[in-house]
Formats: C-alpha cells, sequence, structure tokens
C-alpha cells in the first residue's frame, strides 16, 4: 500500500474565498495599524517596509462567525506573531492595552459566544470577501 501525504490547504471553492479572505484581511490591518501594533512596546522593529507583516485573528480562525471580522483581526510581526505560540496570556493581555475598548468588549462577547451550544448558521463567505473588499477601498 503506498502512503500519499495529506494536503495541506484545500482547494474547495470556500478554501479559496478564504484564502482572498486573508489576503485582503491583511490588507486591511496593515494599512490600519501602520505596521505590528507592537512595535513601541516589544521593540520588535515590525514597521512596514521592514518586517514580514502578519494578520492575527484574535478568535482562532476555526470559529466561522468572525472569520472575517477585521475588528478582531491585528497587525503583528512574523516574530511576534511566533512569540503568541508560547506567551498567549501575555500576548492577549498586551493586545488589551493596545485596541479601542469597544474592540475589546467584542472579543470578549464573541469568545463567550464561540462556547454556546446553539446552532450557528451558514456563512457567505464570497458575501464577506466583498464587504472586506468595500472597507479596504475606504481606507486605502
Amino acid at each position: 500500500m503506498k502512503i500519499t501525504k495529506f494536503r495541506v490547504k484545500g482547494v474547495s471553492d470556500i478554501a479559496t474565498v478564504k484564502d482572498d479572505i486573508q489576503r485582503v484581511l491583511r490588507s486591511i490591518v496593515i494599512a490600519r495599524d501602520d505596521g505590528c501594533i507592537f512595535r513601541n512596546v516589544r521593540n520588535c522593529g515590525g514597521e512596514i517596509g521592514k518586517a514580514v507583516l502578519q494578520a492575527d485573528h484574535l478568535i482562532t480562525r476555526g470559529n466561522n462567525a468572525t472569520y472575517a471580522d477585521h475588528r478582531l483581526v491585528v497587525c503583528v510581526c512574523r516574530s511576534c506573531h511566533f512569540w503568541k505560540k508560547y506567551n498567549k496570556e501575555r500576548y492577549d493581555e498586551l493586545v488589551k492595552t493596545l485596541i479601542p475598548k469597544e474592540t475589546i468588549e467584542l472579543w470578549k462577547r464573541c469568545d463567550e459566544d464561540r462556547f454556546n451550544p446553539h446552532k450557528k448558521g451558514a456563512y457567505d463567505f464570497q458575501l464577506e470577501l466583498v464587504a472586506l473588499k468595500q472597507h479596504l477601498a475606504k481606507i486605502e
């Protein structure tokens, strides 16, 4: 029996749209946050053009309800994103000192809601992508 490798990334329509959402979210948070949100706190050098900038979801991407919500995504450099892996609690504490109060409240509500057993509806990721592109056009 031949062993084949698992596909790392899906190729379905939804997977493709989610990739597009990630690309647009990254552009939005880079423009909004003007680089890594920790650049003045951790001296990471996370400035536009000087670091690899990434979009970090404050609530896991596995939660479809918040997957495309730009308010729950922040711009971080690669080193800060890696730092989060081993320092999640400290990371979250620090993020909360750098984002607006309304975003912290939304984060808390959405985080609590993801544990509710009620059935979530289907998500139209194409519609989410269109809304994100419109938002990006506004802020650029």
